[in-house]
């Protein structure tokens, strides 16, 4: 009887744990496409495996998923997919179409952790590091490593790592380029402008469509007196 409930036990470890993705803060106004239309998000819920988040101005999301949390800061826009995890492994990918995501990502003794933040234009894989990955059509990727190493590689480069205190910028038109955190401190001003609403007076840089959408869905989940129609189309790679 000893082997077969050993047998037992050891195909039970092996099966896939419970992957949840669960909101644990909202600042401002954050929101998840389902059906064609945004629902806003509050703390406690859950998301599914292929869902897509929404973060409005001035507005922050939290999430938990699995060993990691990754924050989304304002007016960013992002899929999850490739969520699952087991009793020696555990994957996710968070693809941002256009925003800020920061990830804190913990390295578990025994649990072989592969955690991507993608762009359009590179992708930086984490084991058990804190980083951010920004990205926009105008300004490109820039990867900003706070602790540990983390793996980038993009459309023009192979894979490389980038460690502590130093960062990756990946512009559009540009060779990829690996620079000191002071370099990317910076440059933060435009790329933030890059993703704000409105345009940049200064660059020239259009407002991001889905930033003028946003703001007619903040006027909606906060009760604002009015009606109107809000059209949002996503793409993603």
């Amino acid at each position: 009887m000893k082997k077969p409930l050993a047998f037992a036990f050891a195909f039970f470890l092996a099966l896939p744990l419970f992957a949840d993705v669960k909101v644990v803060s909202v600042k401002g106004v954050a929101g998840y496409l389902s059906g064609g239309k945004l629902q806003p998000l509050a703390v406690g819920m859950s998301l599914a495996n292929d869902a897509t988040v929404v973060t409005g101005a001035n507005s922050e999301l939290g999430l938990q998923i699995n060993n990691g949390t990754i924050t989304l800061k304002a007016l960013t826009t992002a899929k999850l997919s490739g969520i699952s995890l087991s009793d020696s492994a555990s994957s996710a990918d968070v693809a941002i179409r256009s925003g800020t995501v920061v990830s804190d990502v913990k390295q578990i003794k025994g649990l072989k952790t592969n955690f991507t933040v993608s762009t359009p234009v590179g992708t930086s894989s984490v084991r058990g590091t804190e980083h951010s990955v920004s990205y926009s059509r105008e300004r490109g990727m820039q990867v900003s490593v706070l602790t540990g190493i983390v793996d980038v590689d993009s459309v023009r480069s192979a894979a490389r790592p980038v460690t502590a205190g130093n960062g990756f910028v990946q512009a559009p038109g540009a060779p990829p380029l690996v620079a000191a955190q002071a370099a990317l401190a910076a440059s933060s001003t435009s790329a933030i402008a890059a993703f704000a609403p409105g345009s940049d007076s200064s660059t020239g840089i259009a407002a991001d469509p889905l930033s003028s959408q946003l703001n007619g869905f903040i006027n909606a989940v906060s009760g604002s007196p009015g009606s109107g129609t809000l059209s949002l189309f996503l793409l993603f790679p």
